[in-house]
């Protein structure tokens, strides 16, 4: 059993990651955990170094890491692909900047539905391409697509970018969700770049769907980004993988030359999490079940709100009450809590903070308690 309490903010301070760099402010910007990773992962990396795996990759380890990952998309979700239909990257957003930079032609228009992940906002302009924003429906409480608007907008499109598990609002869209996304698509001829990130995240009654293995049509528009970076908390390991199923494996096999190099430590630590990791990834994610299910009933008695996120360990909170036109600096100034602004997210979502509940429970209560004063 580990014991996810144990990470009190005395510990985050001394260990000087940047999510907790500001001495009495407490951390809930950057996606990453608090938790260190899985004990059978971190055993894997010490024996690295002290056995001096500290240069170039091997091949050998490249065959591993893609085996791991159809074994795990196998018993996780019932995808099957082939290992060489997965290519290693430094990060997932290595291949959206592949798809950027040498899939679309100049001035393209990159479908973004909001709220959004920053970066799918920031970087089309990098590449001189133009971000088209799609705000998304606050539907009874839940967070839902703008079908309607997405399929306007992909008229004049090119590429439409996926994130599911949503950062930030925490929805696992269903299989109908997915297929229309995927039925747009289609008919309008758009590339996809689909973000699974946060797919170890989700637990029952939720169920993460893959959404290349939905249809063989899917399949050939898309590229799916994975992995153990948030299951695991490995992100400043730098390793991702691309998968490409169908008639996209040829179409992105150039494109795929411009992916950064994976790190070697990092592609064992991620074959070492899909391949033994299974059991600390569900005490992880029944603990930040909880997480949340404590942020609900703190906020259901405050002037504050939000959706309860279904995976993933962010959601994004509404802050109108506080009565700021910038929450988030609000926040920071008298509460001590650091969150993402809304206003990274996507136009009109400026009453909005990203708040990350991957802490001890004591840290998120204390946390959420001192935002709630402020709207008292």
């Amino acid at each position: 059993m580990v014991n996810f309490d144990g990470f009190n903010e005395e510990r985050m301070f001394e260990g000087g990651m940047l999510k907790w760099n500001t001495p009495g402010v407490s951390g809930h910007w950057v996606a990453e955990m608090d938790f260190g990773t899985a004990p059978v992962v971190e055993e894997a990396i010490h024996s690295a170094i002290r056995s001096g795996f500290l240069g170039y990759m091997p091949p050998a380890l490249t065959e591993r890491l893609q085996r791991a990952t159809v074994s795990m998309t196998q018993r996780r979700y019932g995808w099957s692909f082939a290992p060489e239909e997965v290519s290693l990257a430094s990060s997932v957003l290595d291949g959206l900047r592949a798809i950027l930079g040498h899939m679309l032609e100049p001035g393209s228009r990159v479908i973004v539905p909001t709220p959004a992940y920053m970066p799918f906002l920031t970087l089309p302009g990098k590449y001189g391409h133009e971000a088209v924003e799609v705000p998304s429906l606050l539907d009874d409480g839940v967070w839902r697509l703008d079908f309607e608007a997405i399929e306007e907008a992909a008229k004049t499109s090119d590429l439409l970018i996926i994130c599911n598990p949503w950062n930030p609002t925490g929805r696992v869209l269903e299989l109908e969700e997915l297929k229309e996304l995927g039925r747009i698509a289609v008919e309008h001829d758009l590339l996809i770049f689909n973000d699974e990130i946060h797919a170890p995240l989700v637990v029952a009654p939720q169920k993460h769907i893959p959404f290349a293995s939905i249809s063989p049509d899917f399949a050939d528009r898309t590229v799916t980004a994975v992995a153990a970076s948030k299951g695991f908390n490995l992100a400043g390991l730098h390793c991702a993988q691309m998968i490409t199923t169908g008639a996209m494996k040829e179409r992105f096999e150039p494109v795929a030359a411009w992916l950064n190099f994976a790190a070697p430590i990092g592609a064992l630590a991620s074959a070492v999490a899909y391949e033994q990791g299974d059991p600390w990834l569900a005490e992880l994610n029944k603990y930040l079940r909880g997480n949340a299910e404590l942020i609900t009933s703190l906020l259901a008695e405050s002037n504050l709100s939000w959706s309860e996120p279904q995976g993933t360990y962010l959601g994004i909170i509404n802050a109108e009450a506080l009565g700021s036109s910038n929450p988030s600096e609000k926040f920071l100034e008298e509460a001590r809590v650091r969150m993402t602004p809304g206003a990274a997210l996507g136009k009109g979502y400026e009453q909005y903070v990203r708040f990350g509940f991957a802490s001890s429970r004591q840290v998120v209560e204390r946390s959420i308690r001192r935002m709630i004063d402020l709207t008292s």
